[in-house]
């Protein structure tokens, strides 16, 4: 009876601490365009998960109509590839993974992929959801969600990024953009 009692006081106080949490790299601004083919802004129009050739994971595909490209060069219309989603009754959800849903605006920092798709660069660091804020200013603000962490190389925490302005968050990819010598990773 004690032991049953100590094991199920034990179980619950498990059960109230999270398990884990996801932690990626810290990356400016300018890592992030250095690293990225493209900076994009627009609206994902599709989304589809399906199982991976092998059948071990399930994978999430977005088509993004792009209105502007910040940095780089993308085509109209780019398909994105990330991590986890959902088919049938089976689901992979991927803390840190970029997420989408059909209809959202969005700004994408992309690297291209060798089959002709996009995935986001630095994971959901490079993902921002854009909607208009309490007074109605288009704003970009961060996809990254709780739990997640974001860590210095010197294994010190990095803040989280802030929503800004949409134009405040374009200006300044412009400006980082342009300030870069060429780089054969952004065309």
């Amino acid at each position: 009876m004690k032991r049953t009692l100590l094991l199920l006081v034990l179980a619950a106080l498990l059960a109230s601490v999270p398990v884990s949490a996801s932690t990626f790299a810290a990356m400016s601004d300018e890592q992030l365009v250095a690293s990225s083919q493209a900076v994009i802004v627009g609206e994902i129009d599709q989304v589809h998960s399906f199982w991976n050739e092998d059948g071990t994971a399930i994978l999430t595909e977005a088509v993004v109509h792009v209105d502007r490209v910040l940095a780089g060069s993308a085509p109209s219309l780019v398909t994105v590839r990330t991590f986890g989603g959902a088919v049938g009754d089976f689901r992979i959800e991927a803390d840190g993974f970029p997420t989408f849903q059909a209809g959202n605006r969005t700004l994408l920092f992309l690297a291209a992929s060798t089959d002709g798709t996009f995935r986001v660069t630095g994971y959901q660091l490079g993902q921002y959801r854009v909607r208009p804020d309490a007074s109605g200013v288009p704003t970009a603000y961060p996809a990254m969600e709780h739990g997640v962490r974001l860590m210095f190389k010197d294994g010190t925490a990095a803040p989280a990024p802030k929503a800004l302005p949409l134009e405040a968050l374009a200006n300044r990819i412009r400006q980082i953009a342009a300030s870069r010598p060429t780089n054969p990773r952004v065309k």
